[in-house]
């Protein structure tokens, strides 16, 4: 075997392990287009009370006044953080302000489809399915716009 060939082999290789250790972010936000409050409940399919008391950063919350794209809103420093209004062993109770973009969840490879159970906004339910259905994919995130 050629120098060539033990070369463009090892690389292959090195190329190959690379990528089968891949993940990428797919972060889940809600923008909330109208000029009023929106209580949005999300409910996760596994206790949460232990991974908000143990500051997990899944739970944060963060929001900024403003539409904002994902890309704008990965480049704020110091997002502000919405109050829980309600947390429960599997749910958490939020209020969305007017024209702001919240961060719902941050995930990879877009597991956030099966940690969250559904989103209750206004009263009603949204299930993950239809929830990635109705939300713009850019990039690698997930944008739900309440209109």
């Amino acid at each position: 075997m050629s120098r060539k060939s033990i070369t463009i082999g090892f690389l292959s290789f090195i190329f190959v392990m690379v990528l089968s250790g891949c993940s990428w972010l797919t972060d889940f936000y809600i923008q909330n287009m109208t000029g009023t409050k929106k209580i949005i409940k999300i409910n996760y399919s596994y206790p949460i009370s232990k991974s908000i008391d143990n500051g997990s950063g899944s739970f944060g919350f963060n929001y900024e006044n403003g539409i904002l794209s994902p890309r704008s809103f990965y480049k704020i420093k110091n997002p502000k953080s919405l109050e829980k209004i309600e947390i429960r062993d599997s749910s958490i109770v939020v209020e969305l302000y007017p024209n702001s973009t919240t961060k719902i969840y941050n995930s990879h490879n877009g597991s956030w489809r099966y940690k969250i159970k559904s989103v209750e906004i206004d009263g009603k339910i949204f299930y993950p399915a239809e929830l990635q259905n109705k939300s713009r994919y850019i990039r690698n995130d997930y944008v739900y716009k309440i209109e």
